[in-house]
């Protein structure tokens, strides 16, 4: 086991952590838990104490509730008792009234009536009238005397007051003392007293209060006999206990019989040699009600050295003080029992921790040995070894893993070399395939450079033709141009074809690339339909791209691809797709050009040349007449009443106007001649290579064709248009081409002057 020197690096790992924890744990458990159960042991002591005083104080609020409830009742039997008595009285005076008795007899049976009303042993009733002379009182000294001056021990006055007291309205109550019936000290008394308004007397009756604080002492002394048992059964940790003393420093319960009922004032306390009792009532006023002394035990009695705490607290209402007092030992008795509880515990779990991580230790450790001898052996060139592989767990997985790698690893040797062979064919294919992508790449940047440099289209037909035959050198293809506002495709280029098919057309719709608007490829068998344009006999493979972009097609391109491999075609066909991409943006670029041009020089309402396209046009005229002794003649003309269409039919009906005397102008001159639109309604025309005669000419018919065939309709309404020319002739009327335009300019204004529609000459 030790020859593993893995398994003793962690042995010993494992070994110095145990001993490191086992005291770690004892020194930061062991304080923290003793600390933690002496707090708890106090804090019950302390709501033991609560509990108590709480319970004290329960008892006292309802032996409170008690003596209220008990007065109020005799307060209530009082008010009874009288009521009936005033009723019978009532009764014996309608009698009176009524002639069945004389006020004598009447009188004498009320005193008898009310002389029975007995209750309660020694309660009784009374009568008086209103000069406070007793019709009726059971003791003889004061019946039938005035007791107006009757007072008691505290000198106050008896009877007026009650005879006032009823008379009010009023329930009339009154305290006082009074001696009782055959006895000689007085006692407190409260009496109800009721008017007889007929008899105009005053009734009533008494109790005295301390036959109902009778019944609350009763009362009292059975809570305090129950508390007792609760205070006697009460513990504080093992041996505390609960005791209950006067501010006389009369013990009234405690649990030891030979202290209670006893007075504690002689007992001292040991450690400041002062009463004891006196201390404790002395802490029951402080903040932290806490007193440690020193006392003895019953295992050791007379031997005042063990250290005891108590907490006092004190009730006022009784002049009671609560106290529980429990020894030290005992607060840390239960902390000192659990921390050895928990420490042993710990170090047995610490224990089997250790001896499971041993022997884990060593089933890890000795199965990885194994392996590396294992691996050993097969550096050494033994392929044919294994490993035991039987455990369920990562490491017979590993073990697998191990056995699959070397049977691998043999595997590989064997078929190094014919995996070699292969991986270098592979290889050559690769860099076979990089290099003609790179070709390819190099082609198609120099297609797009030959593209954009062409000037128009027909340079862009013969570079595609030049293009598809170093792309493709052993195939042939055609070029088609949609030509004649889309309707025909036009063979503009082809390459390896014979015979030739330049200037062949179809019709717009002959390629199915044009009509589905993307690549098209013919496999040549008769699952699927060629192309019209190459015929229906027409049985090797071919691709058909169409030529677009932004929305614009110009044509197709076609290859035929009898001379490709298989694999080879969809590479042909994204290299033929890439070739029309570029002719199709560089055909796009070239229309775009054009468009421009046209934009920059013509007139977008009339269609003519605009006035930046006259001046240059005037310049180069002039200086080409002046070089060859030629005659050039210049043309100014403008609509008749124009303004007035303008105001009458709107900007529309004048629009039109310009539009077909555009139509008209570009129709009746030469080609040679330049028509421009110099601005508003206002035109100009130069006529090269033109004699004065001739010029004269060509305006007078151009009035008359306008006069004879121009005309809008606006609002089902005919409208005639008529123009007004002037016409000069350069060099005649001016040496500068500029002259000669301000001549004709002028020709005009004299025409407008001699009516309109007519020719003026400069």
């Amino acid at each position: 086991m030790f020859r593993n020197t893995l398994f003793v690096k962690l042995f010993f790992f494992l070994f110095i952590v145990v001993m490191a924890l086992i005291p770690s744990i004892y020194y930061f458990t062991t304080p923290l838990v003793d600390q933690h159960f002496y707090a708890l042991e106090e804090r019950s002591g302390k709501t033991t104490l609560d509990t108590i005083f709480t319970l004290l104080k329960q008892t006292h609020q309802d032996l409170s509730s008690l003596e209220n409830y008990a007065l109020e009742s005799h307060k209530r039997k009082l008010r009874d008792i009288v009521a009936i008595a005033a009723v019978s009285l009532d009764r014996i005076y309608a009698k009176y009234q009524q002639g069945e008795l004389t006020y004598a007899e009447a009188k004498k049976e009320a005193v008898a009536t009310i002389d029975c009303f007995l209750y309660d042993n020694t309660n009784y009733l009374y009568i008086c009238d209103y000069d406070a002379n007793f019709i009726y009182h059971p003791d003889p000294e004061l019946n039938g005397t005035n007791g107006s001056q009757l007072t008691d021990q505290n000198g106050r006055l008896v009877v007026v007051p009650m005879i006032k007291g009823a008379r009010s309205g009023r329930e009339s109550y009154h305290d006082y003392w009074w001696n009782r019936l055959g006895s000689e000290s007085p006692s407190h008394k409260l009496t109800y007293s009721k008017d007889l308004p007929l008899w105009q007397w005053v009734i009533g009756s008494g109790v005295y209060l301390e036959d109902v604080k009778h019944e609350t002492d009763l009362r009292k002394r059975e809570l305090i006999a129950s508390l007792r048992e609760f205070v006697r059964s009460a513990k504080v940790a093992t041996s505390g206990y609960l005791y209950i003393f006067d501010g006389d420093l009369n013990m009234i319960i405690h649990p030891n019989s030979n202290i209670e009922q006893t007075n504690f004032s002689t007992m001292l306390n040991s450690l400041t040699g002062n009463p004891l009792g006196q201390e404790l009532m002395a802490v029951a006023h402080s903040a932290d009600n806490r007193l440690l002394y020193t006392w003895d035990k019953p295992s050791d009695p007379g031997n005042y050295s063990y250290d005891k705490v108590a907490w006092v607290r004190y009730f006022p209402e009784y002049d009671y003080y609560l106290a529980s007092s429990v020894y030290v030992d005992d607060l840390k008795n239960s902390g000192n029992v659990l921390a050895t509880r928990l420490f042993q515990i710990t170090l047995g779990a610490i224990l089997i921790f250790a001896l499971c991580g041993v022997a884990l230790i060593y089933n890890v450790t000795s199965a990885i040995k194994r392996l590396a001898l294992v691996a050993d052996r097969i550096v050494g060139g033994d392929l044919t070894v294994k490993a035991r592989a039987h455990r369920k767990d990562e490491i017979g997985q590993l073990g697998c893993s191990f056995n699959l790698m070397v049977d691998k690893l043999k595997e590989q040797i064997d078929t190094l070399e014919q995996r070699v062979v292969t991986r270098t064919a592979e290889q050559n294919v690769l860099v076979a395939a990089l290099e003609q992508n790179n070709v390819e790449t190099n082609m198609l940047k120099n297609a797009n450079e030959m593209l954009g440099e062409c000037r128009n289209p027909e340079e862009v037909f013969q570079a595609v033709r030049i293009i598809m035959l170093k792309a493709f050198p052993d195939s042939s293809g055609s070029l088609f141009s949609l030509g004649y506002e889309g309707q025909r495709l036009e063979v503009v280029v082809d390459w390896n074809s014979s015979p030739s098919q330049v200037g062949r057309a179809y019709e717009y719709d002959a390629c199915f690339a044009i009509r589905r608007g993307s690549s098209y490829f013919y496999d040549g068998g008769e699952s699927q339909l060629p192309c019209p344009h190459i015929g229906e006999k027409f049985s090797r493979p071919s691709v058909c791209v169409p030529i677009s972009a932004y929305g614009d097609t110009f044509g197709c391109l076609h290859l035929e691809c009898g001379s490709l491999e298989g694999k080879d075609l969809p590479r042909s066909q994204g290299l033929v797709e890439d070739i029309a991409a570029y002719t199709a943006s560089a055909l796009a670029n070239l229309r775009l050009k054009v468009r421009l041009h046209q934009q920059s020089i013509r007139d977008p309402l009339t269609g003519l040349f605009n006035r930046r396209y006259m001046d240059a046009a005037l310049q180069q005229e002039g200086n080409r007449a002046s070089r060859n002794g030629a005659q050039v003649g210049i043309v100014m003309l403008d609509v008749d009443h124009f303004k007035r269409f303008n105001d009458t039919y709107g900007h529309e009906a004048g629009d039109e106007i310009l539009r077909v005397l555009g139509k008209l102008l570009r129709d009746h001159f030469r080609e040679s001649d330049i028509v421009c639109r110099y601005g508003g309604e206002e035109f100009i025309v130069i006529l090269p290579d033109i004699t004065a005669e001739q010029c004269r000419t060509k305006a007078e018919q151009l009035r008359a064709l306008v006069e004879g065939s121009a005309y809008i309709f606006s609002d089902n309404e005919k409208l005639a248009i008529t123009i007004s020319l002037g016409v000069a002739l350069f060099p005649l009327h001016g040496e500068e081409i500029r002259a000669v335009v301000k001549a004709a300019d002028d020709a005009l204004y004299q025409a407008k002057e001699k009516g309109r529609n007519v020719v003026e000459y400069a």
